[in-house]
């Protein structure tokens, strides 16, 4: 192959691939107990923080005012790849998940692909393009 032909595909192939387009992931909330208080969503581009929604460990994360048992939460300009979403129901307000003595949540939770038990990373990660969406059920102990 030419260094010109060569040139050529190194510059555009990224472009008609699709490299360096933004993302976005679409949640759809399910089984939010009632309106009191907020959602917060969270989405991470690695492990540091997960599961628990706090701004400096995220990449990106949303508070909305909760209006009915469903929900959904758009993350837009997300760089392509492999993340992890969470939802919380803040039913108090304070924007901090409550647990009780040994951790477990007193607030409605929820994380992405649904895993059971105690959430596990690997378990939980999505791959974010172009239009993603993912369904969250929201758990209550």
């Amino acid at each position: 192959m030419n260094r010109l032909l060569a040139a050529s595909l190194t510059l555009t192939l990224p472009l008609l691939l699709g490299a360096g387009e933004a993302g976005s992931l679409t949640i759809t909330v399910s089984g939010i107990r009632n309106t009191n208080g907020t959602l917060i969503a969270c989405v991470w581009r690695d492990k540091a923080g997960f599961p628990t929604c706090q701004k400096s460990k995220t990449t990106n994360r949303q508070t909305l005012k909760i209006n009915g048992g469903t929900m959904t939460v758009r993350f837009n300009g997300l760089p392509p790849g492999t993340y992890a979403a969470s939802v919380q129901h803040d039913e108090d307000g304070d924007g901090k998940l409550k647990t009780n003595f040994i951790g477990m949540p007193k607030e409605g939770v929820g994380i992405s692909n649904n895993p059971g038990g105690i959430p596990s990373w690997k378990k939980s990660l999505v791959t974010v393009g172009n239009g993603t969406a993912i369904a969250i059920t929201m758990r209550y102990l």
